[in-house]
């Protein structure tokens, strides 16, 4: 009977070799930006959120270009610094949101460590907050690096590798919304967790009365960071109880004690307003 060949088949065809120096580069220029963000954070704490990419760098020991050539420019660093600090402070809201017991100890930590971030490093918080995207630019223009020119040559771009901007990563987000929306979603699971069944909000109220109250610790949080010099504030812990009393009180979920919010399941029915 005559043999018929079969070609072999793709998973019995070796595997290319990785490519050693790609990956040594890789890894070398993702822990090359890791250092720039850090530097750049510390500068800026120290600096001020209104410094220029120049000071930044010469703060930072190193050419401006260089960070033009990793960040594009400076909407690019404020995002990228903005994701560094933004995923330690969720990081360090879940770890507390972990340890608590109760509902009203959940919103007491999550308060109480955010007002700890923003006072520890208010410098690099407004440096973050402060950045948008530019309206004046077409969605796929919008975060195209804006260097001066010849801040970057050929031989400067062997030397530190591509460009890793937000025009490279094609990043169209506003980090700040996402770290209050990702809070948004801690708290209303907080409610789940912490409410009987028969009392908890069901979507959109849940998301609606969640992303409220993260508004307005935010609102709050973010005014008491910029009371102005010679204006008496309370302290970190006093600010921590006032907060956690209007939001508690204020805007309480049911299935917690004390008087119920008008308009949640449970609470009496105010009736109509007077005339």
């Amino acid at each position: 009977m005559k043999q018929v060949s079969t070609p072999e088949s793709p998973s019995d065809e070796p595997a290319p070799a990785p490519d050693g120096r790609s990956s040594r580069w890789a890894r070398h220029r993702a822990q090359r930006r890791i250092e720039l963000i850090r530097t750049a954070r510390a500068a800026v704490d120290e600096l001020g959120p209104q410094a220029s990419m120049e000071e930044i760098a010469s703060a930072c020991r190193t050419s401006k270009s260089v960070y033009y050539r990793y960040f594009g420019d400076k909407a690019g660093l404020q995002r990228a610094v903005g994701e560094y600090t933004v995923t330690r402070m969720r990081d360090r809201l879940e770890e507390a949101v972990r340890a608590a017991g109760t509902f009203e100890g959940t919103l007491e930590a999550m308060v109480a460590e955010y007002l700890l971030s923003i006072e520890r490093s208010a410098a690099v918080y407004r440096f973050v907050v402060s950045v948008s995207p530019d309206p004046g630019r077409g969605r796929g223009e919008r975060h195209r690096p804006e260097r001066p020119k010849g801040e970057r040559s050929e031989k400067a771009e062997k030397a530190d590798g591509p460009q890793e901007g937000p025009a490279a990563e094609g990043r169209e987000r506003y980090l700040i919304q996402e770290f209050v929306d990702s809070v948004s979603a801690l708290l209303a699971e907080a409610h789940v967790r912490h409410s009987p069944a028969e009392r908890r909000l069901t979507e959109p109220m849940l998301s609606y009365w969640a992303s409220s109250t993260i508004g307005m610790v935010r609102g709050a949080g973010e005014a008491w960071m910029n009371t102005p010099d010679g204006t008496p504030r309370p302290s970190r812990e006093r600010m921590t109880a006032l907060i956690l009393g209007w939001a508690v009180n204020g805007m309480r979920p049911p299935g917690a004690s004390g008087a119920e919010a008008p308009g949640t399941p449970g609470a009496a029915d105010p009736g109509p307003p007077p005339t």
